[in-house]
């Protein structure tokens, strides 16, 4: 047995030990809850075959709050990220911030890599000296759905592929109707896409542009891009043969065309196909746009690439070549995700498939030689937020003037662009700075705290007092280094400029540039002035409600403990949950709030498509969620001491007079801890706001926080965002230390010191 032994050990220290052991390969490109993520498994577990000793770990893209926002986390940390997936129109700011490895020369060097295996849609991630920065996953240029028992029953014909803007106005015209009787249209001609990338191909058409050739300003106002604006207007206001429900923040709701109400929808994308594929109610097909003075549309498209972050450049960038190969590609094409971008998969059956809808696919092919992509090396994402609130504005509002809205959108990119070029120049901030900062304020906050000790008298219970210290200690240590430190390096941040792709040692300082900026920011006026309605119009209603709620469900029965319960459910319901069942509730064509009004003959308003009726809308969802509110007041109501009431009742006084003399003085502590934490909560909303609206229609409800976040996260801007970080802090800090000062005037608690 011990010679056995002898010999299994001597084998394995003669086995060679695996070329690839000890290295991992992190990649985030899906979620579980595609159909392909089980393929995508089995890729990784190939790969691990074809390079021993390498562990490739498949991390799940969702659960971030958004699904790119995650690798943008992983970067800003420095964590260790070898392939992710972006979208193209992210690719020039990616790129420009030294976000991406170049993988070209990776690619070229594996065995069989050939770029005419692809259809003609790598210029997506190809940097201006022709290098490829990343590889395919799958596209879509923008086409138009249309619904074909819709137009039969019209006696209508399918649009034919070269058909014209006076050919969709001709049916639309024929198709929009008041099919009940009541004075309203309930079927439109088209359902008509609002956001930005959906907007240019019209614009292309009409023979302008967004940007320049030389991406240094924007060309938006000029005659040709106002002549494609004008039109898409006149079907919306004009001719009132579009509709308005197919938003940006709408497009994966169940909309009018879904329902059967809409002959047309776009122009959108392949990825409506993966939803509509349940409609059963009616055949729909997908048809090229129509054409203005030239054909045109757009290309929507994700990729795999490599991040600055990646251990291993050349495995990542094989592993993408495997991921844009054929094994995935075929894959992608079955479950219908979107145009793969291998050509023998687009080709094949495995995605023009007759079997299912739409019967007319190869369109998404056929219009590939008019279709071009936004941009690319432009900050797409930045210009599109930049102009979406002008945009939604020109196409939704009746009082907008196209031609002022296009000026205003011109401007903004124009300074943006221009503000780009300047910041790239800024001095990068000494090395460590950041992190002196961050050891100077915890340093500071614990010589405070050692100064205040001092001067303070000394007392008894010297053992009690440093038992609590001690108990007391890990606290202090999570104060110091996971508030006051970042908050201080927040600070410091919001007099520089940096992106979160871009590694730390790459802060510019930029001065008071971020503060001056406060002045000019539009969308930071309009965020303040919603921010501000929002709170000083939900929390005292929200007070109201739940001090009116507690005073009625003060005694204690069963029936009084049920309605405790329901209204205190929303309060503890996920505020994504409540967003979606507000969607429902007050959606302007068929929500259930406009349904009860129409029922009594009242129009309702088209509560989150309207200005005027945004921020209303967002008050009436929190009136909702005031059970915990509720709670606290019910719980001081039952504390009161009843022989105060009773003495006033036989001083003659009458239930008002009983409550405002005498139950609100006694509530008032409570009252102003319920104020003060709901003045925060009010200028904090986002998840409510990023759910519902976007913040849309245009910027009216881009609540403060939502456009911090956006700032920081989406548009790559974090020191600017630090600076919107402090302007909250400091309105915060201020109405709260004024409702604490003046608290003595109208606060009254029970046993105050004499003293």
């Amino acid at each position: 047995m011990s010679a056995w032994l002898l010999g299994a050990a001597l084998a394995l220290l003669a086995e060679p030990e695996a070329p690839y052991a000890g290295r991992e390969l992190v990649v985030m490109v899906d979620e579980k809850s595609f159909e392909s993520w089980s393929v995508l498994e089995q890729i990784a577990r190939d790969f691990e075959a074809a390079h021993p000793g390498l562990v490739v770990r498949v991390i799940d893209q969702g659960g971030a709050v958004g699904q790119q926002d995650k690798s943008r986390f992983m970067l800003t940390g420095d964590l260790p990220l070898d392939v992710t997936r972006i979208d193209v129109t992210e690719f020039g700011a990616f790129h420009a911030q030294g976000a991406l490895i170049d993988i070209d020369a990776h690619l070229r060097a594996l065995p069989g890599f050939d770029e005419a295996n692809y259809l003609d849609v790598l210029d997506g991630f190809r940097a201006a000296d022709g290098h490829l920065f990343g590889l395919p996953s799958t596209f879509t240029p923008y086409v138009m759905y249309f619904n074909r028992d819709l137009l039969a029953r019209a006696g209508l014909e399918p649009p034919q592929p070269n058909w014209t803007w006076d050919d969709l106005l001709a049916v639309a015209r024929a198709t929009t109707r008041d099919t009940d009787g009541d004075g309203r249209i309930d079927q439109w001609g088209i359902s008509l896409t609002q956001w930005l990338q959906a907007v240019v191909p019209w614009i292309w058409q009409a023979g302008g542009d967004v940007l320049d050739p030389t991406l240094s300003r924007s060309t938006i106002g000029e005659p040709a891009a106002l002549e494609a604006l004008r039109f898409l207007r006149r079907l919306l206001h004009e001719e009132r043969v579009a509709s308005f429900d197919a938003t940006f923040e709408n497009q994966y709701s169940q909309g009018l065309f879904q329902a059967g109400r809409c002959a047309f929808y776009g122009p959108v994308g392949y990825w409506e196909t993966y939803r509509f594929k349940y409609l059963t109610e009616f055949e729909w097909d997908v048809a090229p746009l129509p054409r203005g003075k030239h054909a045109a549309t757009a290309i929507a498209m994700t990729g795999y690439v490599v991040p600055r972050t990646s251990r291993e450049p050349a495995l990542a960038a094989a592993f993408v070549a495997e991921l844009s190969g054929p094994k995935y590609q075929y894959t992608l094409a079955e479950i219908g995700n979107g145009v793969p971008a291998w050509k023998a998969a687009a080709t094949s059956e495995s995605f023009l498939d007759p079997r299912r809808a739409p019967r007319s696919e190869n369109v998404f092919l056929d219009v590939l030689p008019e279709a071009r992509f936004l941009p690319s090396l432009a900050n797409w994402r930045k210009i599109e937020a930049l102009c979406q609130s002008e945009l939604q504005g020109a196409l939704l509002s009746e009082t907008y003037d196209v031609a002022e809205a296009a000026r205003r959108m011109q401007e903004k990119t124009d300074a943006f662009l221009a503000g780009e070029a300047r910041r790239a120049n800024l001095p990068l901030l000494p090395r460590f700075a950041l992190e002196a900062c961050f050891a100077l304020a915890v340093l500071g906050a614990l010589a405070a705290w050692i100064v205040r000790r001092s001067r303070e008298p000394r007392r008894g219970f010297a053992s009690d007092a440093r038992g609590a210290l001690t108990l007391l200690a890990p606290w202090a240590v999570g104060f110091l280094c996971l508030f006051v430190g970042p908050a201080a390096v927040s600070f410091a941040l919001s007099f520089c400029a940096w992106s979160p792709l871009e590694s730390i040692e790459r802060v510019r300082f930029a001065g008071f540039e971020n503060w001056f900026r406060l002045a000019s920011d539009d969308t930071f006026h309009t965020s303040l002035v919603a921010t501000a309605t929002y709170a000083f119009a939900s929390v005292p209603l929200g007070l109201a409600l739940a001090l009116w709620l507690a005073w009625l469900l003060r005694r204690e029965s069963t029936l009084a403990v049920c309605v405790r319960t329901i209204v205190y459910l929303p309060a503890i319901l996920s505020p994504v949950i409540v967003a979606a069942t507000w969607r429902f509730l007050l959606d302007p064509d068929r929500g259930f709030v406009n349904h009860v009004l129409g029922l009594v003959g009242i129009a309702g308003p088209a509560w989150t498509r309207s200005e005027p009726w945004i921020v209303p809308s967002f008050v009436l969802m929190s009136l909702w969620s005031v059970g915990a509110q509720m709670l606290v007041f019910l719980a001081a109501l039952q504390a009161l001491d009843p022989t105060l009431e009773e003495a006033a009742r036989v001083d003659g006084a009458g239930p008002w007079a009983r409550f405002r003399h005498v139950v609100l003085p006694q509530l008032s502590p409570v009252l102003l801890f319920n104020l003060v934490l709901g003045l925060v909560g009010g200028f904090q909303i986002f998840a409510q706001a990023y759910v519902l609206t976007g913040g849309g229609p245009g910027d009216a409800s881009r609540f403060l926080v939502l456009y911090l976040y956006e700032t920081g996260f989406r548009h790559l801007d974090m020191g600017y965002a630090s600076t919107l970080a402090w302007v909250l802090f400091a309105i915060l800090g201020c109405f709260c230390w004024v409702l604490v000062k003046t608290s003595k005037n109208w606060v009254h608690y029970a046993a105050r010191s004499r003293g």
